[in-house]
């Protein structure tokens, strides 16, 4: 049976695999853009930087990640996996609102 405190660093640490499994979804949508680059589709030049805007977030969110499994102090914990919680809610943010403004720019 876990302690209460073993299961909140779980909960803690779930953030930090949260923060990378959305950096990894934008990974992914990045390449599927440069593909279409690749493939001679004609691209808005202000997408490509609205595609690089939700990696301000992004970033911060998976080194606070990374910092999370690696520590066991619960007093380092506690003010990492809130950054980590917040930049990655940021970066979900402005990649929907990137998505939703490319579909505009583009009009498709």
């Amino acid at each position: 049976m876990e302690t209460p405190q073993e299961a909140t660093i779980g909960m803690q640490r779930l953030v930090g695999k949260i923060a990378v499994l959305l950096t990894f979804i934008y990974l992914m949508i990045l390449i599927s853009g440069a593909a279409r680059l690749a493939r001679g589709i004609e691209t808005n030049p202000v997408t490509w930087g609205l595609f690089l805007l939700p990696a301000v977030a992004f970033v911060p969110a998976v080194v606070d990640g990374v910092k999370l499994h690696r520590t066991l102090d619960p007093e380092r914990l506690k003010p990492l996996w809130r950054h980590c919680a917040l930049y990655t809610l940021i970066g979900l943010v402005l990649l929907i609102a990137t998505a939703y403004s490319i579909i505009e720019v583009n009009g498709s």
